[in-house]
């Protein structure tokens, strides 16, 4: 039986007053952290001078933090392959020093989004290339955060008795997002938490329009898809020598839609098609919450017991109605 589950909601950022704002609001509304994602520019296709311009992450958490004493902070997830990994990594041990390792979430990837390898010049490695060198980033993190030092003498990254610098007295704790059975192999290993973002059987991210792909391949993954992911990273944890359930499981849920319950299936309809995916029910897809209040909280009781989640992040312009309305019905 899966313990409490820890509901997050994204941190949009601002100014300084608008940031404190939102920390309020969110702490009023019940949730239990926020999570920044990491990207240079927003990833709809089109021209890269005209798309969104997100805030950078460690600087927004950093800045959340001094407005809570309690909200958990973490990125969904930064990208480890636009520099050494170790310069990353020390920018969550200073968020630790600052707020306590127990509310700070070293959130890292691979990086999928060609735009912005393009965008800075760089060569964006294939996928088994950027899952060696995640790898590599998730062993240097384990042995700094279970350590306090690191000796790694890997492909991509190397470290040479290098200390966690700053050090805090309680480490953050590392979280890997992502699908494809290397990357739940990798979380299995060395993560606290795996973020499961789509299933291997689902659809691959690929195309010009990525956030539109990785849209359709979440829509396309199911409750039983990810119960096979969750196997996979206990199995990679057995086999590592670490307890089954090391790695803590989360999901982020991206589509939430109110409505009746004789509404679901044509709302489901809408979602389908905006995507160019056939007519489904989605009550089998993780990633999406349609109906009343009750029918929601029913299906992420379900999911929980069945996926065994303990986090879970909400995304979208309905997660603060379901802060009121769902989040009183869910129990702990």
């Amino acid at each position: 039986m899966p313990g409490s589950l820890s509901v997050y909601a994204r941190l949009a950022g601002g100014s300084l007053g608008a940031i404190r704002d939102e920390v309020r609001r969110w702490e009023e509304l019940g949730v239990s952290g926020l999570m920044a994602s990491d990207h240079l520019f927003g990833t709809r296709a089109g021209s890269r001078l005209e798309a969104p311009r997100p805030p950078e992450p460690l600087t927004l958490l950093a800045a959340a933090g001094t407005f809570s004493d309690r909200l958990h902070l973490g990125t969904s997830v930064s990208n480890a392959s636009l520099l050494h990994p170790a310069l990353l990594l020390r920018q969550f041990a200073q968020l630790a020093v600052m707020f306590g390792g127990e509310r700070v979430l070293a959130g890292i990837g691979a990086g999928w989004n060609r735009p912005e390898f393009d965008a800075l010049g760089m060569r964006m490695p294939g996928f088994a290339e950027r899952m060696d060198r995640l790898e590599e980033a998730a062993a240097l993190a384990r042995q700094l955060f279970d350590r306090g030092y690191a000796n790694l003498e890997g492909r991509h990254v190397r470290a040479y008795d290098l200390p966690l610098s700053p050090a805090p007295e309680v480490p953050p704790r590392l979280l890997l997002g992502g699908g494809s059975v290397r990357l739940l192999e990798i979380a299995g290993r060395y993560a606290d938490i795996v973020d499961l973002n789509g299933s291997p059987q689902a659809p691959k991210v690929s195309g010009q329009d990525l956030r539109t792909a990785d849209r359709r391949r979440r829509l396309s993954t199911t409750v039983s898809d990810l119960e096979v992911s969750g196997d996979l990273v206990s199995q990679a944890s057995w086999a590592a020598g670490r307890p089954a359930d090391a790695v803590e499981r989360s999901i982020f849920i991206s589509e939430i839609v109110f409505c009746g319950d004789a509404e679901v299936p044509r709302q489901e309809e809408i979602l389908c098609a905006n995507e160019g995916l056939s007519p489904r029910s989605l009550d089998a897809c993780p990633y999406a919450l349609l109906g009343t209040p009750r029918r929601m909280a029913a299906l992420v009781k379900e999911r929980r017991e069945r996926l065994g989640l303990t986090r879970m992040l909400l995304g979208g312009p309905a997660v603060e109605r379901f802060c009121l309305e769902v989040l009183p019905l869910l129990g702990g």
